[in-house]
């Protein structure tokens, strides 16, 4: 919910309250994606006046248009919102509470039957969070340390400070507002040490580093730790699995995977980690074998986009959906993208970059699943193969913007 969309000029507006003494005013996500929501008790204040606005005025069906329900945190949304006496006693409030109750039934692999996805399940411009693209290698075959970030409300890409290290096939995560770059190569060496992104100091910052060097490795974060899957050297590729806990800044292994994956592609979905193709890694529901693959998640299902079969790019794209435990073909990319970087932002699934067959590219494309189509959006100014891309909760204009960087492309050869 943003400042003047929920009510006109004249009544009064939602907005956010800074977390101080004796106010329980904080800033929560409510999806996966980092929109931001408002759990404070003064906000729901505004929320409530403004509600009382609609139903002296007549017009409180008119919320339905404005208000965003199913984004509001569950248990926020069944422990306030569903107690107003005003939804109660409204049978277009009561709708949009079933709404959302049911994107979340829809969202917890529950079935739901004849539910849809509409303008209000999908976060405002404002709230998506920030998408990057960091790392990866182009034509010159250096690896990048440069990282682009893209405004979605301006629809267009900009350079955001570089990491510390060069880093190609990099493992790239967003948790809690922050981006951490984990392992990949540096042209000389594979690497295990991670650096973090804060959009607050606008400075990558070194961390703890994994017990094995490795590129190629995925990450994924489930209930707080992150979660190191895979990976390869120049010898072989690894089963290993290392748990990062964000506190103590410390990494530890845990359970290996049954098979060793290089190139593999990873995803917290529902109360599991996915580990997904990869090179020495066989997954039999998928309709291709793939290495060098990207996987994002949406709507409550895994998408597996592009990578490599054997040596050969794909343009095929899968999807996972854990609620009928079935794979599904969906429309194919509109170029064969291996190494590609894959995140979801605003309701679509974006494509970024990658190699296909014969040059390193930097267009991007996104899928919008309610069309079944992939379209071309634009493009980074690096062609590069091997990047991570992740969403951060962050709003856009926290990332300082540096101009072209210090390693700009000149082709992408």
């Amino acid at each position: 919910m943003a400042p003047g969309d929920l009510v006109p000029d004249h009544a009064k507006q939602l907005r956010s309250k800074e977390k101080r003494p004796g106010n329980r005013a904080s800033k929560t996500n409510c999806e996966p994606d980092g929109s931001f929501v408002f759990e404070a008790h003064e906000a729901w204040k505004d929320f409530h006046n403004s509600l009382r606005h609609f139903y002296e005025v007549g017009e409180l069906c008119d919320v339905k248009l404005k208000v965003r329900l199913p984004l509001l945190p569950v248990e926020f949304l069944t422990g306030t919102v569903a107690k107003e006496e005003m939804i109660k006693g409204s049978l277009s409030c009561r709708d949009l509470m079933d709404e959302a109750r049911n994107y979340h039934l829809h969202l917890s692999h529950k079935v739901v039957l004849d539910f849809e996805y509409s303008a209000r399940t999908i976060p405002r411009k404002h709230t998506a969070g920030v998408l990057f693209c960091v790392g990866g290698r182009g034509g010159s075959g250096d690896p990048f340390r440069s990282i682009e970030c893209y405004s979605i409300t301006k629809n267009s890409w900009f350079f955001g400070p570089e990491m510390n290290s060069r880093r190609r096939h990099v493992g790239v995560i967003s948790v809690e507002g922050k981006v951490y770059a984990v392992g990949g190569h540096d042209g000389n060496e594979h690497l295990g040490n991670m650096e973090m992104f804060d959009p607050l100091t606008n400075k990558w910052m070194m961390k703890a580093s994994m017990n094995t060097k490795r590129r190629g490795i995925a990450l994924a974060a489930l209930g707080g730790p992150i979660y190191a899957i895979g990976g390869l050297d120049d010898n072989s590729c690894f089963n290993d699995v290392e748990r990062y806990d964000i506190e103590s800044d410390c990494w530890s292994a845990v359970a290996p995977m049954n098979t060793p994956r290089g190139g593999v592609g990873s995803v917290a979905l529902g109360s599991f980690v996915y580990a997904v193709g990869g090179n020495d890694g066989v997954i039999s529901e998928m309709g291709q074998r793939r290495a060098g693959n990207g996987v994002s998640k949406l709507n409550g299902c895994l998408y597996v986009v592009g990578g490599f079969d054997d040596n050969s790019p794909l343009s095929s794209v899968e999807r996972f959906d854990p609620r009928i435990y079935r794979w599904e073909y969906v429309s194919e990319l509109t170029t064969p993208r291996g190494g590609v970087g894959v995140a979801t932002v605003m309701g679509r699934v974006f494509a970024v970059g990658g190699h296909n067959g014969n040059i390193y590219l930097n267009t991007v494309e996104a899928f919008e699943p309610r069309m079944n189509r992939w379209e071309l959006v634009g493009s980074v100014s690096h062609c590069r193969a091997g990047a991570g891309v992740a969403v951060c909760s962050s709003r856009v204009s926290q990332i300082r913007d540096v101009g072209q960087g210090s390693s700009n492309v000149a082709n992408c050869m």
